[in-house]
């Protein structure tokens, strides 16, 4: 006969403790590597225990990312018992029944941690002091950090001293883990007790109701204290997702052919303790499961969509109280209206008018201060959103010339919101102060862009051809900061600024920005007159981002790079945050301000206008699209590249410098009149393919 370790099913709720252990035998894989003067896998397992590995079913959030997701839990769970306190005005039951529960689960800790760590449990300490606030979170996390890194330095130094302040610094992390879980469980035990008296005293279906009603403002209320706390200890936005998820056995699937994934939950910590308690106490198990049906796929939904950059439609096909696992399924830029299909836009970038109050030398567009006369009307604005949703919810980026010089921008932010898209902007920043981001983020704008060129005033405002435009870009970065609006920084490589991209980083960290992108010229609009760097510099400056970015707070992409997807499996980076390289006419396109659609903004070829044909016929019927869409019809080493599935080269550059001339006027190419070729190798891709050079 087996006997149970614990009283609280142990799969279910003490996966802490698990990777507690795991996390224990590999600190002694650690002290035996630096016996064997073995620094290099001393310093990798290092790596793995404090900041975490990802590796499938194996993969660890490490000491950081357990922490974070303890104290994140601890404000789900309150969350839950303080709507329920502030509707109802009622009191919490009686805390003897509370503290026996919490009393077996304490029991529980010391008995799974007692042979690996030896931590100190306080019952009276964690039920009488209240939970941390945002800012206590923050000072402990960033004192742990701070220990880490200083340990993480004498370990690469090859200091013979490390091996006791390795111990001192497991254990210091595990007991906060452990505390953080006991504080957890406590809020879970308490309000699972408080809903129990509830139920009695009101009747279930009243409180389903009212759990039905705040579902959405418990999901965004809780992901947005975790994400902020997770954001101000110097971790990014799209780890939030696995922090999250750290406590769970999980098999995940994601599938980019389909734009679609499932996630399923093989345990839960919280129905887990509801289910000892439900035994314990002859609740029903209608009860147990309120949680689970309302509060857990709210909190889902939220976490989804702070860290996916797509519109997603989430379905819960099977929660844990009625099947005995939970299920998430989700599709991307799902619109019910649309057809199924493989190919639908995920991202569709909008130049909303020509007109712009800069003149800038790499403009695409060659936008000028005044508009085009034949720009869509609002009405005419709006019913192209109609007709993309026919296709998909993409996110919607406005862009231009410069989107704000349009009079009806904030309705037009206002109308794509409703229809269920993200909608971004892209600006020179120029325009935007305190008024207009509230406007913007009032209007349901998502993220905006803004461009800096250089982390130098002058530098940056002789490039844009304004003098004080790079105080204005700056400006504009901590107004919608302050508007809780999602900033990007854009920089443009040039021979001007490619020594200080670093620098041009470190200022967009300091401003609180979260993603950076790198744009490289494509020879289209003005851009075609600015000396472009080489292709070696082009390869050497996509690997040394990604180096840097790896010890950033920067989320970095490049763009118009799409050999950046090589380089990034080359290293090792996580993918499932990207698509593919070049996603021109797979997943994204690009409306002219007349309505002409192409299949991005460098690559202008004419392939259709919304005001004659439906944007659905156009993205489905036309010639070109069909054609990138059919790997096997790139051409050169792009044709039998290796890498082609998941970078398929600049479709824009090799149409660019595949012709003896193209235009710097911003007018589109019809498709009979092509003068470069869109399927040709990528010109400036320095790899050589496996299989040409066999």
């Amino acid at each position: 006969m087996v006997v149970a370790v614990t009283k609280f099913d142990e799969r279910h709720c003490h996966k802490w403790a698990l990777l507690l252990r795991e996390r224990r035998l590999k600190l002694d894989r650690i002290l035996t590597a630096l016996a064997a003067e073995d620094l290099d896998v001393a310093k990798r397992l290092f790596s793995e225990v404090f900041y975490g590995v990802s590796a499938g079913d194996r993969s660890d959030p490490g000491m950081a990312g357990s922490l974070l997701y303890h104290m994140a839990m601890v404000t789900k769970m309150e969350t839950e018992t303080n709507l329920l306190i502030n509707e109802f005005h009622a009191c919490l039951p009686d805390v003897d029944e509370e503290l026996r529960f919490y009393g077996d689960f304490l029991s529980d800790a010391a008995a799974l941690t007692k042979a690996t760590v030896p931590l100190k449990f306080n019952t009276s300490k964690v039920v009488a002091n209240g939970s941390l606030s945002a800012e206590e979170k923050i000072r402990l996390f960033t004192s742990l950090k701070e220990k880490t890194k200083t340990l993480e330095k004498t370990l690469s130094a090859g200091n013979p001293n490390v091996v006791g302040r390795l111990e001192s610094l497991f254990l210091d992390w595990s007991q906060h883990i452990a505390e953080m879980r006991l504080r957890q469980e406590y809020e879970t035990i308490k309000g699972f007790l408080f809903m129990a008296e509830l139920a009695k005293s009101i009747g279930v279906p009243r409180l389903k109701a009212f759990m039905n009603n705040v579902q959405d403002k418990f999901g965004e209320e809780t992901v947005r204290i975790a994400l902020d706390v997770t954001l101000k200890v110097g971790m990014r936005r799209e780890k939030l997702q696995s922090i999250m998820l750290s406590d769970h056995f999980i098999n995940y699937t994601m599938s980019v052919a389909k734009l679609d994934g499932r996630m399923l939950f093989l345990n839960c910590p919280i129905f887990g303790s509801h289910q000892y308690m439900t035994a314990h106490l002859g609740v029903s198990d209608e009860v147990s499961a309120l949680f689970c049906t309302y509060f857990c796929y709210a909190h889902a939904k939220a976490m989804l969509n702070t860290v996916l950059p797509f519109t997603f439609t989430l379905w819960q096909p099977k929660r844990i109280a009625t099947h005995g696992e939970c299920e998430f399924y989700l599709k991307l830029a799902h619109s019910p209206t649309a057809q199924p299909a493989n190919f639908v836009p995920l991202v569709l970038s909008w130049n909303v008018t020509r007109k712009c109050n800069l003149k800038c030398p790499h403009c695409y567009i060659n936008a000028t201060t005044q508009e085009l006369q034949n720009e869509l009307s609002t009405e005419e604005a709006k019913s192209l959103m109609d007709q993309i949703a026919e296709v998909s919810r993409p996110l919607l980026i406005l862009s231009g010339g410069e989107p704000l010089l349009r009079t009806d921008i904030f309705e037009l932010v206002r109308y794509g919101a409703g229809k269920g898209f993200k909608m971004g902007l892209g600006s020179n920043g120029t325009l935007i102060d305190g008024k207009v981001a509230k406007g913007l983020k009032e209007a349901g704008i998502t993220t905006v862009s803004v461009s800096l060129d250089s982390s130098i005033p002058e530098k940056h405002d002789e490039f844009r051809n304004m003098k004080g435009s790079w105080e204005k870009a700056v400006g504009a970065i901590k107004a919608l900061k302050e508007n809780n609006v999602l900033v990007q920084v854009n920089t443009t490589v040039t021979q001007q600024n490619y020594g200080e991209i670093d620098d041009i980083m470190t200022l967009a960290e300091s401003l609180g920005v979260e993603n950076f992108h790198l744009f490289f010229l494509v020879p289209t609009g003005r851009g075609v007159k600015i000396a472009d760097i080489s292709p070696a510099k082009y390869e050497h400056m996509i690997w040394t981002v990604f180096a840097k970015a790896a010890k950033r707070k920067l989320n970095v992409r490049p763009s118009c790079a799409p050999q950046f997807m090589r380089i990034a499996k080359d290293v090792g980076l996580d993918m499932r945050q990207w698509i593919r390289g070049c996603i021109a006419g797979l997943y994204y396109c690009r409306v002219y301000p007349n309505g002409d659609i192409t299949p991005c903004p460098y690559l202008p070829v004419k392939l259709g206008n919304i005001r004659e044909k439906a944007f659905k016929e156009i993205w489905f019927n036309s010639e070109v699209f069909k054609t990138m869409r059919n790997f096997d019809a790139l051409k050169g080493k792009c044709g039998v590249c290796e890498h082609r599935s998941i970078c398929g080269g600049c479709r824009a550059r090799a149409y660019g410098l595949s012709s003896d001339f193209i235009d710097y006027c911003g007018d589109l190419h019809e498709p009979g009149e092509l003068n470069g070729d869109y399927l040709a190798e990528d010109p400036w891709c320095v790899y050589q393919p496996k299989a040409s050079s066999q």
